[in-house]
């Protein structure tokens, strides 16, 4: 029995939401869908639904929270296999018994599921010490627009065979197909969490931040604050084993740059991260520039001169050259926004980089557009389409 309800935003009525509880529920989703002609967006528990403009006008949202069932847990081979609407909470919580953990630390993750996580493929700042969410994604079981239940990928970390369809579903943003189960690669959980952080100015901390990234020692993440309440932040993160981790600590404070102004330990470390994760959450416009990392001078320069232009704030991805910045300016300036943010991408495609909108007004995002240009693709993404979803029922698509 497929369960239905009506989704609302506020006192609206959206999209008619079904709840399947097995594959072969989706499954007969999506073909009476095709039989239909009813469009369909995949979702997990609806928290990243409004981000980036993937989601276009549908009739129905698949729901996958009921799917969330830990279908395979081996701790001696560091690798789970769970339903994709298990929420990444729970997914810690049976994590932790084992010290174990899954390290992805993207804006807002904490309130998604595990399929959500793999189908917006984003990473955060720990993707430079444990890799991106694509490399540790072992595998995933599909339902494709057409109907066909795919399993690809598989259990361990070994296993290579044919084309990497993993990575091509990971980051596809449901257009391809409703993923239904996530096999995925999992760590050690640190023993130690330190944080330095250091104050100064602007030139002073991202050039602190790139000699922190060009280290040798092993640094987990290095992040950039600026324009919030506690002014211009560089926060290093330290995770490992105790004896490790104090050792890095030591030669840190001893030789690189000046005395961090406080270091953070243990749970007080791990709890200011997770409130990283929360940096954009309230905002009406996040907007994420993006370039190689020893461009970071430059990117962060732009983002400052975009943050003071709409009075807000900034941060960065040291290690992955991201820089994100986040205002709510008021809808009577949507022509000075409009501007600021074409000036920024052109800039920022004129050196080599990108400009992307991870929130915004539907009338500023109508006239910037989510993303930039990047040139044609050869029609490869229509073909791809075309292969898993031709009747294009799915209405989500990678902006």
């Amino acid at each position: 029995m497929i369960d239905a309800g009506v989704a609302r935003a506020g006192d609206a009525e959206g999209p008619a939401v079904v709840y399947p509880a097995s594959v072969e529920e989706a499954a007969e989703v999506i073909r009476a869908a095709n039989r239909t002609g009813t469009r369909l967006i995949p979702a997990g528990l609806g928290s990243w639904l409004g981000a980036g403009g993937w989601t276009g006008p549908a009739d129905v949202i698949v729901s996958c929270e009921r799917l969330n069932a830990v279908q395979h847990y081996e701790p001696a081979d560091l690798t789970m296999t769970a339903g994709a609407g298990l929420g990444m909470a729970e997914l810690d919580d049976v994590l932790r018994p084992n010290g174990q953990w899954l390290p992805v630390d993207a804006p807002g993750v904490g309130a998604g599921t595990v399929g959500g996580m793999v189908a917006c493929g984003v990473s955060g700042a720990l993707q430079g010490r444990y890799g991106a969410v694509r490399d540790n994604v072992l595998g995933v079981d599909v339902v494709t627009g057409a109907g066909r239940v795919l399993r690809i990928g598989g259990r361990v970390v070994k296993n290579v065979a044919g084309y990497d369809l993993v990575r091509l579903f990971t980051g596809s943003r449901g257009s391809l197909g409703i993923i239904t189960s996530v096999s995925v690669r999992l760590f050690p959980r640190p023993e130690a969490d330190v944080t330095l952080c250091y104050g100064g100015g602007t030139t002073e901390i991202v050039a602190l931040a790139r000699t922190m990234c060009t280290s040798p020692l092993p640094i987990a993440a290095v992040e950039v604050e600026a324009g919030g309440e506690n002014g211009e932040t560089v926060m290093v993160r330290l995770l490992g084993s105790v004896g490790e981790v104090e050792e890095v600590l030591s030669r840190l404070v001893d030789s690189v740059g000046p005395k961090p102004r406080a270091i953070v330990r243990g749970d007080e470390s791990a709890a200011l991260h997770r409130d990283r994760g929360a940096w954009e959450e309230g905002s009406a416009l996040v907007v994420r520039l993006a370039a190689l990392p020893d461009r970071l001078a430059d990117t962060f320069g732009r983002g400052a001169a975009l943050a003071g232009a709409l009075g807000g704030e900034i941060a960065a991805d040291a290690m992955s050259g991201v820089v994100r910045v986040k205002a709510s300016p008021d809808a009577g300036r949507d022509g000075d926004v409009v501007r600021e943010l074409s000036r920024a991408r052109e800039e920022m495609e004129a050196a080599g980089g990108t400009m992307t909108l991870s929130q915004a007004r539907g009338e500023v995002a109508a006239r910037v557009g989510w993303t930039g240009g990047r040139g044609s693709d050869g029609g490869l993404g229509t073909r791809i389409k075309e292969l898993f979803d031709p009747a294009s029922i799915l209405a989500a698509r990678c902006p």
